[in-house]
């Protein structure tokens, strides 16, 4: 082998490998997008189309080292090709339709096989996963990613494909819920989010007699859907089903609706629908309204209803039992929070009705209603925009309970380049902005976007009892690998990104105290759930603010419009010349490999597009490529193949890139040389 080749095919591969990686949508990133090449020499590249046979095999090795097609969170993967009919390394390029890839591209071994790591993501089912040479050849396996064993029901111990009824019986126009658990063989929820389809024969009827909350994203393997009676009769048969880890699982059960004949009792309102956990300085009550009607619809004076609630945990009470309606059918009951948070709902009974009258509320949620840091997320659509931009930026806020944060929440956004909203306020736990590509520009390309809202710390909850423990203390004040987990500094722009407040570089201060200088962590929990009676680890609310800004930031890569080519090298085929010629012997392959960047040296607009054109021989696989989401720092790196012809010629491999907006530029000519 000639010594460039010693030198050169090692740097390759290690240049290759290190720049493979993944955007956080898990969309590859080069070169795990780009069919690298071939890596040939003179001694065993062929002199003839014909004289090259390679053949791949793809298998799916698991944990334990022998061959599967599933995988899961706790038990991912790995891919092996074999590749068959080579004497030198060649770059295997692997993808999928489901999982998570790391790295996209491998190079075989001494043995021919190339591996790389699968993880099973975030969604579950069935797929498949390939791995492809830069020449064409390739093979396909299939790959199913979820839960096994799993099963849906209800009840404890839990009765499976038979879903839990509030009440067997309905009057007209009233309102039940119906639930089911997921578990696994163990008996376990099921802990990812999955969608759960409720439906019903009135419900599906030509014109609709009920209504069901459908679908419902099961949380900790609980669905619960609320079935509305408008005007079904009888008997209503319930179905769910739920698609889990590439399979379906099913429940039903049926409700009895009463005629209306018998009059009926509906639910009206619960206000409000989110109240505070006991001495936590929220509104700890809300009122729950009901009517009664006659068997003509008219409302129902002097009717004795009595109330109760689904659960009474942590102490959440009734402030009374019973009621009597109003001239309009109207009665009411007033709900108490108690020391956890929890779910509760009113069921009411109208007392000496034949048959019984019975109807429950809505849901009624016993939370802080205090948005905590761990909550905290904020996401931005386009990372690497094109000039003039503009960009939504979404914060998303919930409790220590993951309870979404209440409506009208404030949040607030500063910007270190460009341009955005100051502010926007929750609905449904979410708000978003728009960030503006404009003047002032970092002179990196790279802009902080903060964004910080009052809410509370997060703690260690290691009892579970949704509680600040004294004994919960050390762990309060552990260090993470970056930095404090639990408390927290105030917040401040990070424009360095180096995570630490540099007053020198001018990083901008929110001063949540107002003092001027910049507060470190108190160590004490600054949040309002802590243990009763509390203890010498919590902020009294006096001299130590039981409120922090929650916070959280990203970067955004303000992208230039010309492309700049740098890290150029040169695999030549049949010939050894240490220069930037793309030297190729006959009809062997040649490759080159380099690393596109703005001016700024960072990511090009995302949605641009790399194009690598020949004007000799031709380029071997994938010629044009996609510019990713991404704002890691610096560029994408690409490699390409060219395969030459029989007659001695000469020509350029242009690398061109278009952005979004239209802007063309060159980034990299490289001189071609094709001798026979």
């Amino acid at each position: 082998m000639p010594s460039i080749y010693r030198i050169l095919i090692p740097t390759i591969f290690v240049f290759i490998l290190a720049a493979c990686g993944g955007d956080g949508d898990g969309e590859p990133v080069c070169p795990s997008n780009v069919p690298c090449g071939l890596l040939d020499n003179s001694d065993a590249a062929p002199t003839s189309d014909d004289a090259i046979t390679y053949n791949v095999s793809l298998s799916i090795i698991g944990t334990g080292g022998d061959e599967v097609s599933s995988i899961t969170a706790v038990a991912p993967g790995k891919l092996v090709a074999a590749v068959d009919g080579i004497s030198d390394p060649v770059i295997v390029t692997f993808s999928s339709s489901l999982g998570d890839l790391p790295i996209t591209t491998a190079v075989t071994d001494e043995n021919g096989n190339a591996t790389v790591d699968i993880l099973a993501g975030t969604t579950l089912g069935a797929g498949t996963v390939t791995a492809s040479l830069v020449t064409g050849e390739q093979d396909t396996a299939i790959l199913v990613i979820g839960a096994t064993n799993l099963v849906m029901g209800s009840g404890e111990p839990l009765q499976e494909g038979i879903a839990e009824v509030s009440t067997d019986s309905l009057s007209a126009g009233g309102t039940v819920s119906i639930s089911v658990m997921i578990v696994d063989e163990q008996g376990m929820p099921f802990t990812q989010p999955a969608d759960v389809y409720f439906s019903s024969a009135c419900a599906k009827a030509s014109t609709p007699l009920a209504e069901l909350t459908s679908p419902v994203t099961a949380i900790n393997g609980l669905a619960t859907s609320l079935y509305l009676a408008t005007g079904c009769i009888g008997n209503d048969p319930i179905s769910i089903t739920v698609n889990v880890g590439g399979s379906s699982l099913s429940a039903s059960a049926s409700i009895n609706i009463l005629a209306p004949t018998e009059g009926s009792i509906s639910f009206v309102s619960a206000e409000p629908s989110l109240i505070s956990i006991k001495t936590t300085g929220g509104l700890e009550t809300s009122v729950v309204k009901f009517q009664v009607f006659d068997t003509t619809g008219t409302p129902v004076s002097n009717k004795t209803v009595s109330f109760s609630l689904n659960t009474e945990m942590g102490g959440t009470y009734l402030s009374h039992s019973q009621g009597i309606t109003d001239s309009s059918g109207m009665v009411q009951t007033v709900v108490n929070s108690g020391a956890v948070a929890t779910t509760v709902r009113v069921m009411a009974t109208v007392d000496a009705s034949d048959p019984l009258l019975i109807t429950q509320s809505s849901k009624l949620i016993i939370s802080t209603g205090i948005p905590d840091q761990d909550s905290f997320t904020l996401k931005v659509k386009n990372l690497n925009p094109d000039l003039f931009e503009r960009v939504p930026v979404t914060a998303y806020l919930a409790d220590a309970f993951n309870n979404f944060a209440p409506d009208g929440t404030a949040v607030y956004f500063t910007t270190e380049g460009g341009a955005i909203d100051d502010s926007c306020f929750t609905l449904d736990g979410q708000c978003t902005v728009e960030w503006q590509e404009q003047n002032p520009r970092p002179v990196n390309g790279r802009s902080t976007v903060t964004a910080y809202a009052l809410g509370e710390e997060s703690f260690p909850d290691s009892n579970g009892n949704g509680r600040f423990d004294a004994d919960e203390f050390p762990l309060f004040q552990s260090v993470g690998i970056d930095s404090n987990q639990y408390d927290m500094n105030e917040v401040f722009n990070d424009y360095n990104e180096n995570k630490v407040y540099d007053k020198d570089a001018l990083e901008e201060l929110i001063d949540f105290n107002n003092d001027g200088t910049f507060t470190r962590r108190d160590k004490l929990y600054n949040g309002v759930l802590c243990s009763v009676p509390v203890h010498d680890g919590c902020a009294d609310g006096l001299s130590d603010s039981k409120s922090i800004h929650i916070r959280g930031s990203v970067v955004i890569v303000m992208s230039g419009s010309s492309a700049v080519a740098a890290n150029v090298v040169v695999i030549d085929s049949g010939i050894d010349n240490d220069d930037q010629v793309l030297d190729i012997s006959g009809a062997d392959v040649g490759q080159a490999s380099l690393t596109i960047t703005d001016s700024n040296g960072q990511q090009m607009p995302s949605g641009s597009v790399v194009t690598f054109t020949s004007s000799v021989g031709e380029v071997v696989g994938q010629s044009s490529f996609t510019w990713p989401n991404t704002n890691e720092a610096g560029g994408q790196s690409y490699g390409i193949a060219v395969k030459g012809t029989s007659q001695a010629i000469t020509g350029e491999l242009v690398v061109m890139v278009k952005t979004p907006n239209g802007h063309e530029s060159t980034a990299a000519i490289i001189p071609i040389n094709i001798t026979p």
